[in-house]
């Protein structure tokens, strides 16, 4: 249907005559003001020049003013042309530009809001669109292949005008952030406590991750190693545990409390924990699993359990 009336606007250029395309009055918003077609028809110059004479047509398109529409819009003011002055049309058309790569990098350098970030556009959106705001989002950023950091990636958006509407936009770029990377410069076996000797550091070129939390700096050394970590190979967050007060299978020491009675002996944990958490533990003496709170390092409370 927009094809169709694209068409019966051209055949209605051709109709007027003395009128073409690239006569056309441009306006810059979505309203004709009368300061846009006085210069084509004088007698609006009567008019304050911000008087809204009607509706600029859609980016991409134009409107005709016919010979009677003027006369019609002329009359709406209380303006007449003289007798036997003949009453020019008029074409009317939104100012429209191509978007530079500047602006269109500054908008997506803007979303992404990444400091030290590489931002490489290679090819981006042509049409002509009219004056109005970049707005992309990083929730619209696609992202590459895992073991392709560098593959370009589209990134989606749009262009607000008329304060409400909006068109589609797009950028094909190659982005890239310098991170640093921990590497294991030795085995460590799983459960083990990770030292400072055992963690080189080394940095590459990858693709920025969109979580604040994959930003952030990345604690090694004290932490325990989730899985077997081979030496050169990169420690990541998820290969990581806190340290623990108690872990699973070590000795215990445990406060057992029952009323005004109170006594100490060694079990053996079943999980593991931080002080504050509670976990199962093994008394091998009578063969009883109960419940304790972690007091600290290797040290647990149990209530009423005697």
């Amino acid at each position: 249907m927009r094809i169709l009336a694209i068409l019966g606007v051209i055949a209605g250029l051709a109709g007027e005559p003395g009128l073409s395309r690239a006569a056309c009055l441009t306006v810059p918003s979505s309203q004709i003001l009368a300061r846009n077609l006085a210069p084509a028809i004088p007698l609006f110059r009567a008019l304050d020049p911000e008087t809204s004479i009607g509706f600029a047509p859609f980016p991409g398109t134009v409107r005709v003013l016919s010979s009677h529409d003027v006369v019609l819009i002329g009359h709406r003011f209380g303006l007449v042309f003289p007798p036997g002055e003949t009453v020019p049309s008029a074409c009317v058309e939104r100012i429209v530009r191509h978007l530079s790569e500047q602006e269109m990098m500054s908008a997506l350098r803007t979303a992404l809001d990444i400091e030290g970030a590489t931002v490489e556009i290679l090819e981006m959106s042509n049409q002509p669109v009219p004056p109005g705001r970049l707005e992309f989002q990083r929730t619209f950023l696609s992202k590459p292949p895992v073991n392709a950091p560098q593959t370009p990636v589209i990134w989606r958006g749009k262009l607000i005008y008329d304060d409400q509407r909006s068109l589609m936009v797009w950028a094909k770029a190659r982005i890239s952030v310098d991170r640093e990377i921990f590497l294991a410069t030795e085995t460590i076996p799983k459960g083990t406590v990770i030292r400072a000797d055992q963690v080189a550091t080394d940095h590459i070129r990858q693709f920025p991750s969109i979580e604040p939390s994959a930003n952030a700096p990345l604690t090694i050394v004290g932490k325990i190693a989730r899985r077997t970590l081979a030496a050169g190979q990169p420690i990541v967050a998820d290969a990581l545990d806190d340290l623990k007060d108690v872990f699973r299978g070590e000795r215990v020491h445990v406060r057992a409390i029952d009323g005004g009675a109170s006594i100490r002996f060694d079990a053996i944990a079943q999980s593991s924990g931080q002080k504050g958490d509670v976990i199962l533990v093994h008394n091998p003496w009578s063969g009883k699993n109960f419940r304790a709170l972690i007091e600290g390092r290797e040290h647990v409370l149990v209530r009423g359990e005697l």
